[in-house]
């Protein structure tokens, strides 16, 4: 090699060197606007619709994205696309959690109920759980927390002001190992116990059960998420349903705002077995640019896939959206398919996220359909039989109500007289799909 040959190569080597490192290590907001900006040009569905805009105008990636999103005059179409922190989106699909691991619902009389408890999160070790009734925390009685928090929001601007302790500073979140004393009832006895605040990790799978239906042994599992340790939590749960045979299934997805498309695939093929083999029972269709990248899945027999089941109770909510409206959209052509709660949220589409930096920009990227290539339902999936989140009992309480409509259908093949009518097609928006949010204490974290 010549030596002008050798020295041109060695000054490319180090511009395309230096070159790298100047964007590997340009990590300003207005930098990271401008890489998410493009990845939107190219990846987004809607990207001819992207507005013209100067990304360094936005002083967090979040608010870029809030500008950009797709919308129709006044009516905002893509209600998904979001910004997070990287960690922050990591630790979610890896199911990793700081706090109590609980969440709290109001009942029609405003009494504080715990709706969700995590499996093993430290609300869970402490022996709370879903349908006791908070009548105190650290002492202080919930009417004196709302109590309180009324007077310190009316009075806060007052000179003389003493803040009285209610939901806010009832416990010291951000200190780790904190104490917090519940006081709860069940079922009429008082019970009282401590939750030290910790990290934790999340289950996707809250509760799973075998229960006799008039004689038909059907399975229920509450499945809260589609997350990378989905996979082994259904694998086992499908397992013993498989084991003892079970000839219907309650899929209980109230509270589920979806996640990973490979853990809804994985959750069809468990189901429907040789049903949907070699089916594209997921299809995933990108825009003009990449249709290259449009991908089908086809159905499979897994180990612990069920054979014989026909019929499916779905219990869904305004929360239900994104993988879980997918599996029960591909669901649908195999299996009879009963909804059972409220209208599902409505999102026939997908995300695929991108890292920049510290920061993940996740946009919708793709549209989907089942193996009849079906996939419009922006507006929800209306519930056949109308029923109500009946926090006041466990998941797999044959006496809450969303259950019992479900049992009741499967055995009869119709809704519960009381329960008939289709429930009204109402979009919730997000802050109102989230009942109750405590600092520390975590909330029903749907996933859109």
């Amino acid at each position: 090699m010549k030596k002008t040959s050798i020295f041109l190569f060695l000054v490319s080597l180090f511009v395309l060197i230096s070159c790298e490192n100047q964007i590997a290590t340009s990590c300003s907001q207005e930098s990271v606007n401008r890489h998410a900006f493009a990845y939107l040009r190219e990846w987004y569905l809607w990207y001819e619709h992207l507005p013209a805009i100067d990304p360094a105008d936005y002083e967090s990636l979040d608010k870029m994205v809030a500008a950009v999103k797709y919308r129709e005059g006044d009516k905002l179409i893509d209600r998904f696309s979001y910004a997070v922190k990287k960690e922050e989106h990591d630790n979610y699909y890896a199911g990793k959690r700081y706090g109590m691991g609980m969440s709290i619902q109001r009942d029609e009389d405003n009494a504080v109920f715990i709706s969700l408890v995590y499996p093993e999160s430290p609300a869970g070790i402490a022996g709370l759980k879903r349908g006791q009734q908070l009548v105190a925390m650290n002492g202080v009685t919930v009417e004196e927390l709302d109590e309180n928090a009324a007077y310190n929001k009316e009075h806060r601007n007052d000179e003389d002001f003493e803040e009285k302790t209610d939901w806010n500073n009832v416990y010291n979140a951000e200190n780790k190992g904190e104490a917090v004393v519940f006081k709860v009832l069940e079922d009429g006895i008082e019970l009282e116990t401590t939750v030290y605040l910790d990290d934790y990790i999340s289950k996707s799978v809250l509760a799973y059960k075998i229960l006799e239906n008039n004689g038909v042994k059907t399975g229920y599992i509450h499945f809260k998420a589609f997350i990378n340790s989905s996979e082994d939590e259904l694998n086992e749960v499908f397992a013993h349903f498989k084991e003892e045979n079970v000839e219907q299934l309650v899929l209980d997805l109230r509270y589920n705002g979806g996640g990973l498309v490979k853990i809804a695939r994985q959750l069809v093929n468990l189901i429907v077995g040789d049903k949907a083999k070699s089916d594209e029972i997921i299809k995933l269709i990108y825009n003009s640019k990449h249709q290259e990248q449009n991908t089908s899945y086809k159905g499979e027999v897994l180990k612990n896939s069920l054979s014989g089941i026909n019929k499916v109770a779905v219990i869904v909510s305004s929360g239900t959206a994104s993988a879980s409206e997918m599996v029960i959209n591909s669901l649908t052509p195999y299996v009879e398919v009963v909804l059972i709660g409220e209208t599902t949220y409505g999102k026939p589409v997908g995300m695929n996220s991108k890292d920049i930096c510290d920061q993940t920009i996740v946009p919708i990227t793709f549209k989907y359909a089942n193996s009849q290539d079906y996939g419009d339902f922006f507006l929800g999936m209306e519930a056949d039989c109308a029923a109500f989140d009946d926090f006041k009992h466990d998941f797999g309480d044959e006496r809450e109500e969303e259950l019992a409509v479900s049992l009741y259908y499967l055995s009869k093949g119709t809704c519960p007289s009381n329960a008939a009518v289709k429930s009204p097609r109402k979009r919730k928006t997000i802050e109102e799909l989230i009942p109750i949010e405590l600092k520390g204490m975590g909330r029903i974290d749907y996933t859109f």
